[in-house]
């Protein structure tokens, strides 16, 4: 598990938008991969460095692909002319769901730093069932928003 260690992606600036949101998701995969480590080691093998590292870098790397989402893909799903999609009620949808992932990204961290520290804030039955939540709906969220801008940039995943 240790081995896995994440980090926010750097210089996105020279990357096109779909090489930057390809990033930015294989980023988000990559957190779940380890946060489902994680889950799988409690309450035995829990490895601290890696809490202590995830999080730190977890509620970065759900901020920064948020803001990217927001700021650079939401735009240009507005400005597109799919018509098969309710693409308002779809980008408000997605904003509600990037709001409490936020939040949840800011849970979990204090209980990662907990077990980084070696003095668990939380149960390992609840701190598994949360990882698993979060994770879970993370990857839910992002297959939705594949699907969507696949077939609304003509993506190919």
């Amino acid at each position: 598990m240790g081995d896995k260690m994440i980090a926010p992606v750097r210089n996105r600036e020279s990357l096109d938008n779909k090489k930057m949101y390809l990033s930015l998701r294989d980023e988000q995969l990559s957190l779940c991969i380890v946060l489902e480590e994680i889950a799988d080691s409690l309450p035995e093998r829990v490895d601290a460095a890696v809490c202590k590292h995830v999080a730190k870098t977890l509620p970065l790397i759900i901020e920064g692909a948020h803001r990217y989402e927001e700021d650079v893909i939401f735009p240009l799903l507005e400005k597109s002319k799919i018509s098969s999609v309710d693409l308002k009620t779809t980008i408000k949808r997605l904003k509600i769901e990037h709001l409490g992932d936020k939040c949840f990204a800011e849970e979990l961290s204090e209980v990662l730093a907990s077990y980084g520290k070696g003095m668990p804030n939380l149960a390992a039955e609840a701190t598994g069932y949360m990882l698993r939540g979060f994770f879970e709906a993370l990857r839910r969220h992002i297959a939705f928003e594949a699907e969507l801008f696949a077939n609304v940039f003509d993506f190919e995943f």
